[in-house]
């Protein structure tokens, strides 16, 4: 039986010890998400354009690419995302991606299946614990806001969302970097479902969690 945790005592100290996570801001973004009580003190906004190509940049651990990042920027970039992973960093890709700025591929497919006919379903993985399918495929009983496509995730990649076609829609990779990447097919995993009255807000924090556990199993103090 899976696992439905008690959120109120987690305060993530771990992450936080390590810097929190980094928000590659490439828009100068009024993101609300991250301004939540949920996220405030552990997510911290870069500028891209500034931050990225600096030597100071791989001191951070973890990493987010949103939804609305510069694409060209990171492709420019790539090898600094590699030596970010190559020193055990763990980032979290939002975006739809069509550009190779990844040490892996992963580009966004659309689906051809329409979006009434389509779902978004959960595994058995521990960051979809207490997460129910019809609260990923629903916002207030309108489908479609979560993911509209997938990819083709590495051989050794843990899948934690598919779609109803069994196609992937969320991916861990630990296996191809000295790193953690961690993929959605265009879905923001910790701001989805924040504002509204679902299971769909434990999926961000079950990612959290993780997070947390993989930086305290790879890089203990």
């Amino acid at each position: 039986m899976s696992r439905v945790f008690d959120y109120l005592y987690c305060n993530f100290e771990y992450i936080k010890s390590y810097g929190g996570i980094v928000y590659l801001d490439a828009t100068n973004s009024k993101n609300k998400i991250y301004e939540n009580s949920l996220y405030e003190d552990l997510v911290v906004k870069k500028d891209a354009y500034v931050e990225l190509s600096k030597e100071e940049f791989l001191l951070h651990k973890i990493l987010i690419i949103p939804m609305e990042v510069d694409q060209v920027l990171l492709y420019e970039n790539r090898q600094q995302l590699q030596k970010f992973l190559e020193l055990g960093g763990v980032l979290l890709s939002f975006t739809q991606i069509y550009l190779d700025w990844l040490p892996i591929q992963a580009f966004y497919i659309p689906s051809s299946v329409p979006i009434k006919e389509r779902d978004i379903v959960t595994t058995e993985h521990f960051i979809t614990q207490g997460v129910k399918d019809y609260d990923l495929s629903y916002r207030r009983g309108v489908k479609g806001f979560f993911s509209r496509g997938f990819m083709k995730a590495p051989c050794k990649a843990e899948i934690f969302l598919k779609d109803s076609e069994g196609e992937c829609v969320a991916f861990i990779d630990s296996a191809s970097t000295k790193g953690a990447i961690i993929v959605s097919a265009g879905a923001d995993l910790l701001g989805f479902g924040l504002f509204e009255n679902s299971t769909a807000k434990r999926l961000g924090l079950n990612l959290l969690l993780w997070v947390e556990n993989y930086l305290q199993r790879n890089m203990p103090k």
